[in-house]
C-alpha cells in the first residue's frame, strides 16, 4: 500500500518529487522515483506485503497501490519465487499485457505501467483505490488530487472503477476493461445464504492481517467481520454519550470481544482541532463528508498510534444488501436497479473519501463486502430477499445469524454521522465561531477549507526523496 504519482512532458522527474511530497503520508518508509524518457513514474511506500522497493524496471516500469490477493497464485503460474505481490504483477504485465493481466487480479489497486513510451493506468472496478489526473501543459498522475494541485494542475479528473487509461503521443486513451458481472439470479433464501456466509467468510480471510484493525460500529456489518476474525482490534468513536459509545460497548461484550475494544469519546475541542486535518485529507469542506469522515480519520489515527498498519471496514454492505432506509419504499425493479447505481457510484460516495482519511494516518483500509466473489454473489440475489417483510438487509442478516446473536443481527442501521454524535458537535462548533442561520455549519467549513494548506504533508517525510 502507498501512493504513487507519474508525470509526462517537461521536468516529469521534479514535478514528481514534488507530488510525492504532497501525499509523503501515504507511504512513510521510504520513496523512490525512475524516468523512461520524459515519463517519470514514482511512489511513497507503506510496507504491508514484502519489502519490494518501487518503481519496479526491467524494460519497463511498474508503480503500484493496494493489495493482489492471488499474487501467489499468480506467481506459482509464471514460476517465479516472490513475497510481493507487486513483484508478481509486474511479472504477469510483463508476460500478458496489460488487459490480460487485469483479467486475472483478484484485489484492490491502482497502478501505472510504462512500455514502449506509452503511459498506461488501471483502477479496480469497485474503485477502492484512488487514482486522478491531469492535463494542461502536460501530463500527471497521483493517488490524491492534492499532489495534482501541488503542481498546478487545474484540470482534475478521476480514472473510473475498471478503467484503463493510455497516455501516448499527446494524446489520452480510456478503456472500461474490468467490471462486475450477475450470474443466474438466486430467488431461494437457503442458497443464498450459506452461499453468502462462505463468500464473505472467505473476504475476510483474504484480508486478515497480523496485527488488524476493525472501525467498529457495532452493528450488522462490522460485527460480523469481528466475529469472522476474532484476533482484531475493535476501533471504535464517537461523542462521548453518543448512541456509537454505548453500541459498541454492548455488541463487544456479546461478541465476547470487550478486551479488544478500543473506546474513543471525543470532546469538542478534539474535534475542532482535528479540521483542518479532516478537511485536508477529504480535500473538501461538505458537512457530510466531513462528519462521516472524522470518526474513521480519528479510529485510524488511534490504530495508527498503536502499531497498526490495516484496518477493515464493513463499507459497501448498504450498497449491495439494501441498507439504507430509503430503499424501503422501491419495488423490487427500482431497488435492483438503485442498488445498481450506488455500486457503480461508491467509489465517489464513499471508498475515496474513506481512503483518504485513513491514508491520511499511513493506515490501509480494507473492504471485504467489496470482494469480487461478495459483490458478483450479491448481484445474483434477489431483490426480494434484500428487502423482505420490511428488513432491509434481509438476506445478509440471515447468513448473519450463523456467526451472530439475534441481537446484533437485527440491529438497525444509525447514519454513522448522527450516530456517533459528530456531526451534532460540529453544527455547535460553527455557532460558536459565529456562523448562525440556514446552512451555518456549511459555510464554517468552507471558510476553514480556504485557510487550510490543502497539499501540506500531514506527517513529516521519515525519509528524503530521492
Amino acid at each position: 500500500m502507498c501512493g504513487i504519482a507519474g508525470s509526462a512532458g517537461k521536468d516529469s522527474e521534479a514535478l514528481v518529487k514534488k507530488m510525492l511530497t504532497a501525499i509523503k503520508h501515504r507511504g512513510p518508509d521510504g520513496s523512490g522515483t525512475y524516468s523512461i524518457g520524459d515519463i517519470t513514474l514514482g511512489n511513497v511506500l507503506l510496507k504491508i506485503t514484502g519489502d519490494k522497493q518501487q518503481p519496479l524496471t526491467d524494460g519497463g516500469a511498474l508503480t503500484y497501490n493496494g493489495e493482489i490477493y492471488n499474487f501467489k497464485e499468480i506467481a506459482e503460474k509464471l514460476h517465479i519465487t516472490t513475497d510481493s505481490d507487486s513483484e508478481a504483477l509486474f511479472a504477469l504485465i510483463g508476460a500478458k499485457g496489460m488487459e490480460k493481466t487485469i483479467q486475472e487480479l483478484d484485489g484492490d489497486y491502482a497502478f501505472a505501467f510504462i512500455e514502449d513510451e506509452k503511459l498506461h493506468l488501471a483502477r479496480d472496478p469497485a474503485g477502492v483505490k484512488p487514482l486522478y489526473y491531469g492535463t494542461g501543459a502536460g501530463f500527471a498522475f497521483a493517488s490524491e488530487k492534492k499532489a495534482l494541485c501541488a503542481i498546478g494542475m487545474n484540470e482534475i479528473h478521476t480514472l473510473k472503477p475498471g478503467y484503463m487509461l493510455t497516455f501516448s503521443a499527446g494524446k489520452i486513451t480510456e478503456k472500461k476493461v474490468a467490471g462486475f458481472t450477475a450470474g443466474e439470479p438466486i430467488t431461494d433464501e437457503n442458497t443464498a445464504s450459506k452461499a453468502l456466509c462462505e463468500a464473505i467468510r472467505r473476504a475476510v480471510e483474504k484480508r486478515r492481517y497480523k496485527p488488524c484493525a476493525l472501525a467498529f460500529s457495532g452493528g450488522l456489518d462490522s460485527s460480523l467481520i469481528a466475529a469472522l476474525c476474532p484476533e482484531v482490534e475493535l476501533y471504535s468513536v464517537g461523542m462521548a454519550g453518543s448512541h456509537d459509545i454505548m453500541q459498541t460497548k454492548r455488541a463487544a461484550k456479546l461478541l465476547r470481544l470487550s478486551d479488544k475494544l478500543h473506546l474513543h469519546e471525543l470532546t469538542p475541542d478534539e474535534v475542532e482541532a482535528a479540521l483542518p486535518a479532516v478537511i485536508r485529507a477529504v480535500e473538501s469542506g461538505d458537512p457530510l463528508k466531513v462528519s462521516i469522515a472524522m470518526p474513521l480519520f480519528f479510529a485510524s489515527r488511534d490504530a495508527h498510534n498503536d502499531g497498526i498498519r490495516v484496518m477493515l471496514s464493513g463499507q459497501g454492505a448498504d450498497e449491495l444488501f439494501a441498507g439504507y432506509k430509503r430503499y424501503e419504499s422501491m419495488t423490487p425493479a427500482e431497488l435492483e436497479q438503485a442498488l445498481r447505481k450506488d455500486l457503480d457510484n461508491i467509489a465517489k460516495n464513499n471508498l475515496e473519501r474513506d481512503d483518504a482519511v485513513t491514508m491520511a494516518n499511513a493506515v490501509e483500509l480494507r473492504v471485504p463486502y467489496l470482494d469480487r466473489e461478495v459483490v458478483e454473489l450479491a448481484l445474483r440475489i434477489a431483490p426480494e430477499l434484500k428487502i423482505h417483510n420490511g428488513i432491509r438487509k434481509y438476506i445478509l442478516r440471515v447468513a448473519a445469524k450463523e456467526y451472530l446473536p439475534d441481537e446484533l443481527v437485527f440491529k438497525e442501521k444509525k447514519a454513522a454521522q448522527y450516530s456517533s454524535g459528530i456531526y451534532s458537535a460540529l453544527v455547535k462548533l460553527a455557532k460558536k465561531n459565529g456562523f448562525k442561520g440556514e446552512r451555518a455549519l456549511g459555510k464554517y467549513l468552507e471558510e476553514l477549507k480556504l485557510t487550510t494548506k490543502l497539499f501540506k504533508p500531514i506527517f513529516a517525510p521519515s525519509a528524503p526523496l530521492r
